[in-house]
């Protein structure tokens, strides 16, 4: 998955993915949470970033009572390969 595969709105998408981090949110606190990370979305918007996450299984709806929409991480996100993170360290001095 690369930014340009979440389309215009990708950055609305990063947003979603991390208030989901903490666990499953129902539509409307998805909302709130997204808002509180990225300011004034509308819910259009966040509903896009929605659509698009859960056609990539990035994201997913989570089992809830009727007439409750509640979203999770999906299994594409979840089961993937950990990042190993590197860091390079040189003691040479920049050439001018």
């Amino acid at each position: 998955m690369t930014l340009s595969s979440l389309g215009r709105h990708g950055d609305t998408a990063l947003w979603v993915v991390l208030a989901l981090v903490p666990g499953p949110r129902t539509a409307i606190g998805l909302l709130d949470a997204v808002r509180r990370l990225d300011g004034r979305i509308g819910p259009g918007r966040l509903l896009g970033a929605v659509s698009r996450l859960e056609r990539l299984d990035v994201i997913e709806r989570a089992p809830t009572g009727p007439g409750l929409r509640e979203y999770r991480l999906g299994p594409r996100l979840l089961f993937a390969a950990p990042a190993t993170p590197t860091i390079t360290m040189t003691t040479e001095e920049p050439s001018a």
